[in-house]
């Protein structure tokens, strides 16, 4: 990924993490939210924006209360970022944590056959 897109991944990262947890959004839905990472097409016009939840069960409704406010994290970019056009953000729980496990005890389960 290219450096400007990767500061504008962590610049939108930033502010939508900023919504969250300045009190500005009234959805309980949304109390909990970690917003983990932000990757952006190669045209600058579609930001993936990946996130974490305390209680997974919620991520369904998580998604469904993100994807609402989407339009009042795109104007907060607009009045924030100087660019042409906000990307159309597109929300996704973060599984990387799930992975990474998954990958450790498999590791653990070759070491042990290896003694």
């Amino acid at each position: 990924m290219g450096l400007r897109k990767e500061r504008m991944g962590d610049e939108i990262r930033d502010i939508i993490a900023s919504c969250l947890t300045g009190g500005q959004m009234n959805d309980p839905r949304l109390q909990f939210v970690t917003i983990t990472g932000v990757k952006l097409s190669p045209d600058l016009q579609l930001a993936s924006v990946h996130f974490r939840v305390l209680d997974e069960k919620t991520q369904g409704d998580t998604r469904k209360a993100l994807d609402s406010a989407a339009g009042i994290f795109r104007t907060k970019l607009a009045k924030t970022l100087e660019i042409r056009r906000v990307p159309q953000l597109k929300f996704y729980f973060d599984t990387s944590v799930e992975r990474g496990a998954s990958v450790d005890s498999m590791l653990d389960l070759i070491r042990k056959e290896k003694n």
